[in-house]
This record gives structure tokens, C-alpha cells and sequence, in this order.
């Protein structure tokens, strides 16, 4: 899909051999050009004109440190658009090995400025050095616990390019289509794209469902509870019970000597509904397949249906879902049920009940 493709560029790239890509990643931001210019050549030309030596221009520790900092801005800016290309061909191990170079840049580095400036000599870089290292570790903390977030997801398989995770605490639900040492972003299924930090992930409470979307488990959830009015629930009569006998919808899923006179048209409803989804072929009975009553509360009685529909696509999931949605409320009425609904105006100005026909009045009548 050309919406979770990060650039043009990068998506022309990751059809390309390795070597290929590197160079490309290399020369993708015109701005590392008038880095080259900038940061190099021109601070080089300068040298030499004032020391006229090569040599002294490379012992420089300022052209030294510039060198450095030029060579870290490469590699990082080169991993990040590798990163992106990798993203699109779900390379998970090139996307970490990038990721690692960028550390493994930053820390080389801070170790070439403490080897340049040989801060044993000069102890005041060494303490602006620490004073620095303290202020960039203060604001940028979050970004640290990135890092270690993007360590423990990656080693322990938790996040992959392509996997569908929901973060309910921020609304997100969708596909993840890059991850990197600070963020991750998610291709939403509103077609919005969210980007979180990477150690939200690690912190907080997020579901992979990529197993259950490749049909790695028994199937997609199904959890629906049913609110029926109990003052439809009754004793069945024999009348009744040989109506349902003589269904063959009933009958085909509930034995005939399992429908006896005196059992409650819930309890018979219950035990065709179990039967039914058995006999279904988009539900799965493992790892489980309930149908029971919740506790009573003040709209009526619960009842719950907790299964798994082996069509886990959304479409297909939801297609299934809603046909058994379907089959259960056209089935109540063969059993004399009703689910339960609160009055509304149309229920109470069509009431056929009538107490009396004389007026209320609410005076105290005086015994005489």
C-alpha cells in the first residue's frame, strides 16, 4: 500500500541490491551536500591557507571534531532512511541493525571528542563534556527509555513491522508500518496514522492480534450479551413443548427428549442456542464455547455468548458475528422470549392498558 510507504524515494530504494541502497541513503538529503561543504571542505581550505600543511590541518582538533560529527550525521541520517526502506520489506533484522548503529554512532562520538581534546589535559572540556552529557540526558530521558524500550520489543519478538496492535489508553488500533529507536507509527483503521513513543510499548498495556489475524489461533473473539425482559421467562406447557417438538429449526439442533413439559423457555433457548453454534461451522469450540446466564440486574437477565469465529478477517469476522447476532433474536420468539428494551414515548403512548377511566385526583378526602 503506497499509504504506509514513509518516502517516494525510499519505496524506489527498497527494490534495490543492499550496496545500491546504502549509496542512495547516502546522497537521498541534499543537505548532507552542503554538509560535505560546510562542516569539511571549507573549514580544510581555510587551514590550509593560514598553516599551509596538510598535516597540521588533520591534527586540528577542531577539524578533527568536525570530521567526526560530519561522519556521525551520515551514518545516522543513512540508518534512519534505511530504516524506511527496510520498513517497506519487512526486514526486521536490517531495521535493528540500523537502529543499533545509530547508538553505536553517538557513542563513538562522545568517545572521539574525549580522545581529541585528550580531556585529561584539558580538564574544563572534560567538565563541560559531563555538564553537557547531564543536560542531554534530562531532556532527552524520554528518548532513552526508547532506546531501552526498542532493545526488549525487538529481542524478545513482541513488535514487528506489519503487526496489528491496539493501545487502548490512546485509541489506536491498527497496523504498524515503522519502528525506530524513539517512535513508532501505526497505519489506523480509519486511515489516520498515529505515531507513539516506543516506550509507551514497553510501559504500557498494548495487544499484538498479528497471530490471530494469520490464523496462528483458534479464531477471533465473539463476546455479546443479550439483556432479556424476565417477564417473558415462564414454565413451558405441554402445549408448548409439543409445539416446539413439532419445529424442525428446533429440533434439527435440540434432541426431542431433552424438550420436557415444566422446563423454562429460557433454559430451553439456552441449551438450542449451545447446540447451534456447536453445529456452526464458522465457530470454533476450542478454546472455548460458553453460553450462560450473568447475574441479574435491574434491566433483566443476562445472557452471554463467548465463542470464537474461525473467519478472523474483518469483514468475514463481522459478516459471521452478525448473522449469529441475527439468528438469536429471530430465534427468541420461538421460544416465547423478549429481549429487554427500556419504554420509550412511542411504547407509552401506545399503551393498551387502561387502570381506569376515571380522572386521578390527589386530594385527601375528609372522613366525615
Amino acid at each position: 500500500d503506497l499509504h504506509s510507504f514513509p518516502t517516494r524515494r525510499s519505496s524506489d530504494l527498497s527494490f534495490e541490491p543492499l550496496f545500491k541502497q546504502i549509496l542512495g541513503t547516502l546522497f537521498e538529503h541534499w543537505i548532507l551536500l552542503w554538509a560535505i561543504l560546510f562542516m569539511v571542505v571549507i573549514p580544510f581550505i581555510l587551514l590550509l591557507v593560514v598553516h599551509s600543511s596538510i598535516y597540521t590541518i588533520i591534527c586540528n582538533s577542531w577539524y578533527q571534531l568536525a570530521l567526526l560529527t560530519f561522519i556521525v550525521l551520515i551514518t545516522i541520517s543513512s540508518c534512519r532512511t534505511l530504516t524506511d526502506v527496510f520498513s517497506l520489506r519487512k526486514k526486521e533484522t536490517g531495521i535493528t541493525w540500523c537502529q543499533i548503529s545509530i547508538l553505536i554512532a553517538i557513542g563513538i562520538w562522545i568517545i572521539g571528542f574525549v580522545i581529541i581534546f585528550n580531556t585529561k589535559s584539558h580538564p574544563e572540556y572534560a567538565a563541560a563534556l559531563g555538564i553537557i552529557g547531564t543536560m542531554i540526558a534530562w531532556i532527552f530521558q524520554d528518548t532513552i527509555k526508547g532506546v531501552a524500550a526498542f532493545i526488549h520489543l525487538r529481542l524478545n519478538h513482541q513488535l514487528r513491522i506489519g503487526d496489528w496492535i491496539q493501545v487502548p489508553k490512546n485509541k489506536v488500533d491498527g497496523i504498524v508500518t515503522r519502528v525506530s529507536l524513539t517512535n513508532v507509527n501505526i497505519y489506523n483503521w480509519d486511515t489516520t496514522t498515529s505515531t507513539i513513543p516506543t516506550c509507551m510499548l514497553h510501559s504500557d498495556y498494548f495487544i499484538n492480534l498479528q497471530q490471530m489475524r494469520e490464523g496462528k489461533t483458534y479464531g477471533r473473539r465473539m463476546y455479546k450479551t443479550f439483556i432479556f425482559d424476565t417477564g417473558w421467562i415462564h414454565i413451558m406447557s405441554e402445549e408448548e413443548v409439543n409445539e416446539l417438538k413439532q419445529s424442525e429449526e428446533i429440533t434439527k439442533y435440540l434432541p426431542k427428549e431433552e424438550i420436557q413439559a415444566g422446563m423454562i423457555n429460557a433454559q430451553l433457548f439456552r441449551l438450542y442456542l449451545l447446540h447451534w453454534l456447536m453445529n456452526d461451522p464458522h465457530i470454533s469450540q476450542q478454546p472455548r464455547l460458553v453460553v450462560r446466564w450473568m447475574e441479574q440486574i435491574e434491566s433483566g437477565m443476562p445472557l452471554q455468548v463467548y465463542a470464537f469465529i474461525t473467519d478472523t478477517v474483518l469483514p468475514a469476522f463481522e459478516w459471521q458475528q452478525s448473522q449469529i447476532i441475527e439468528h438469536i433474536i429471530k430465534s427468541l420468539d420461538w421460544f416465547g422470549l423478549r429481549l429487554y428494551q427500556s419504554p420509550s414515548s412511542y411504547d407509552v403512548s401506545n399503551s393498551n392498558i387502561h387502570l381506569t377511566d376515571k380522572p386521578a385526583t390527589y386530594r385527601k378526602e375528609v372522613e366525615q
